[in-house]
């Protein structure tokens, strides 16, 4: 048999002798094969190679006198695993198979990766015949495997070092943010009034929310970076599904919903698991099912799941819904339900992106199932152990007692339309500007101000640039286009972008002037107050039905709500309850007077505490007594105090029942 000629090689069982046309196909398609294929003598000295197709010679740079009647190891070099010719000197020696993978040169000196299989061929009598070696060049393969594990590395690195930066970030914001919120908590327990008080509200609110935030963030890029792990350890089940309902006590029961959980009684009253973790999932998912939820209830079961050992939890909902393109994004970072979300509900959009990281570290999977306008069901199962002999659980739960606790018209110095999606920034504007004696009328986009714009007379329009559906830019274009006194109102710009040319961009929309963010009560009063000073002033009014805009309804529900959202969930019933004894006690302090100054000190914080709380008319007719006093007519400012006393009971008794504390 000829060495060199690869159709006499046998397989290792034997076989009759093949027909010349199988063979020469056999020998034509090793000759043609793409990948390397070599077949060496180990009954020679040195077991040399006695064949070689051309794709071995391709593949290596040689020429077949420099390979044929040599071993195989001059295709090696300074890079070559000794441990990997060693494999193959020992599979060689026990006549065995073997796949690996080392480093060969080239002809040229080049280096090349090469996947390598040998096999021993033995002949009908079992004797050893040659060995079969078919060889592969994955140098590209390789240095793709290494760019990818170096990127992978550099990913990792910059992972790590974002989790530094943010864990940096977020001590260095929270150890300021924690002074300002201790502050505002000492500000709280001092004796404030109404309207303090809402904005002291409010501050802590725009605290929390940071700090959730900020919390958010870091909790995100330790799971990413790997950083965070579970606790396990023993824990009554009841305990996180009770914090969550007293903590969304207040907000579900200001909107007349009820919350409730119920746990399957046949389940153990104490498990192993990571009772924190799975209080922030329940309390994300809860608290985005009270969010979205205006009718109805919101409540978590939880009961066994079908697998053994695991145990179900759901959070359903009575509320908008999801609709089905949303829901395939829903669990993204910074994903929300539609594109003013976050101005209509709040929140960072990474709230569920934890849930589902949470979930997965837990060991599950957060399933949705949603229909628009029906609601929603959140759940997850977790493998949680029991404690033995620990009872069983409650089987319903309930936030405790505890937990639960139209426009306004024209003003004396003038009307505002102000344009602001931020609802922070709506209060704490509206409220300056409510306080300065300017009437305040509220759009949240660039669609809601035109629209006002076109229906009503304003003296001024206040547009923040950045805002959805339609931005400052083109609400401005649109209200230029009026025809009329309504094309022709001043607009004033708000935007928080303070660089050069920022100005001019503004004026060259249409708008009169720039007033940059965060705006401060002076700036903000002296803007407006440069503008108006240069327009005919309206004749002061006296009375709320002498008003050119007609009388005032009891309440401004657009304030009401916008309080509320700054003051944050469960927070307004209270301080509705505030002001109405605050009213009470300067109704009692007005009745005992006669003493226009005395009355008009009254009157004017009257005035500036009902504008704060939406008592629209009491606002009105407060601002008619204030200025009836400025200019001396006692028998008319006595006159209207006299009218107070019912309107004040007429403005507590429009707010809604949870909202009045009064019973």
């Amino acid at each position: 048999m000829s060495r060199s000629n690869p159709s006499s090689l046998t397989t290792s069982r034997p076989q009759a002798p093949s027909p010349a046309p199988f063979r020469d196909a056999l020998a034509a398609a090793v000759a043609a094969a793409p990948t390397g294929i070599v077949v060496s003598d180990p009954n020679q000295p040195d077991c040399p190679i006695v064949y070689a197709n051309p794709a071995f010679f391709r593949i290596t740079g040689y020429r077949p006198e420099e390979v044929i009647g040599r071993n195989c190891r001059f295709l090696q070099g300074a890079g070559t695993d000794p441990a990997h010719v060693h494999a193959i000197r020992r599979a060689i020696a026990e006549r065995r198979s073997l796949d690996i993978e080392l480093v060969n040169y080239r002809r040229d000196g080049t280096r090349f990766v090469n996947e390598l299989h040998i096999s021993p061929v033995f002949g009908p009598d079992g004797a050893l015949r040659h060995f079969f070696g078919i060889q592969h060049d994955v140098t590209a393969r390789e240095k793709l495997a290494r760019a990818n594990q170096r990127a992978r590395r550099q990913a990792e690195r910059a992972s790590a070092e974002k989790s530094d930066f943010l864990a940096f970030m977020s001590h260095e914001i929270r150890t300021p943010m924690n002074g300002v919120m201790g502050t505002v908590s000492l500000l709280l327990d001092t004796a404030l009034d109404a309207e303090q008080r809402a904005y002291a509200e409010t501050a802590r609110r725009c605290g929390e929310t940071l700090l959730s935030t900020v919390n958010e963030m870091l909790d995100l890029s330790r799971i990413e970076a790997g950083r965070l792990s579970l606790e396990a350890i023993p824990f009554d089940l009841a305990k996180p599904v009770t914090e969550v309902l007293d903590l969304l006590g207040p907000a579900a029961a200001e909107k007349g919903l009820r919350l409730s959980a119920s746990i399957d009684p046949t389940l153990p009253a104490r498990v192993v698991g990571d009772p924190q973790r799975l209080r922030q999932v329940l309390l994300n998912l809860a608290d985005n099912a009270v969010k979205f939820t205006s009718a109805g209830g919101v409540g978590i079961r939880v009961e066994r799941a079908e697998a053994e050992g695991r145990i179900r939890f759901a959070v359903a909902d009575t509320g908008i819904g999801i609709a089905p393109e949303v829901q395939r994004r829903l669990f993204q970072r910074f994903a929300q339900g539609a594109a003013d979300t976050a101005r209509r509900f709040g929140g960072s959009g990474l709230g569920l992106m934890i849930c589902k990281q949470l979930v997965g570290l837990m060991g599950g999977k957060v399933a949705l199932t949603s229909t628009p306008g029906k609601g929603s069901v959140f759940a997850f199962d977790i493998a949680l152990d029991p404690v033995a002999e620990s009872g069983r659980p409650p089987a319903t739960l309930l936030p405790t007692p505890e937990a639960i606790a139209a426009r306004v018209p024209a003003g004396a110095r003038g009307r505002i339309l102000l344009a602001e999606d931020g609802e922070a920034n709506q209060l704490v504007a509206a409220a300056i500007l409510r306080k300065a004696g300017y009437a305040v009328d509220l759009a949240r986009d660039g669609e809601e101000a035109v629209g006002a714009a076109r229906t009503a007379a304003y003296d001024l329009v206040l547009m923040d640039v950045r805002m959805p559906r339609m931005d400052g830019f083109a609400a401005t274009a649109a209200i230029r286009a009026m025809p009329g006194a309504a094309g022709r109102v001043p607009i004033l710009a708000m935007t928080a972008s303070a660089m050069a040319g920022d100005r001019e961009k503004c004026i060259a929309a249409g708008m009169d002037g720039h007033l940059p963010k965060p705006m401060d009560r002076a700036g903000l009063l002296a803007a407006v107050a440069e503008v108006l000073d240069a327009r005919p002033r309206r004749p002061r009014a006296l009375a709320p039905e002498e008003e050119p805009h007609g009388a005032p309804t009891l309440l401004d529900h657009t304030t009401l709500g916008e309080l509320r959202s700054a003051v944050g969930p469960g927070r307004l019933p209270r301080l509705i309850g505030v002001f109405a004894e605050e009213t009470r006690a300067r109704l009692a302090r007005l009745a005992a007077t006669t003493d226009l100054m005395a009355i008009e000190e009254e009157a004017h914080g009257l005035k500036s505490a009902a504008g704060t709380f939406g008592a629209a008319a009491l606002r009105e007719t407060a601002a008619a007594l204030e200025a009836a006093c400025v200019a001396g007519e006692a028998r008319t400012a006595l006159a209207l105090r006299d009218t107070l006393p019912a309107l004040v009971e007429r403005s507590l008794a429009a707010y809604p029942v949870r909202l009045s504390g009064s019973g």
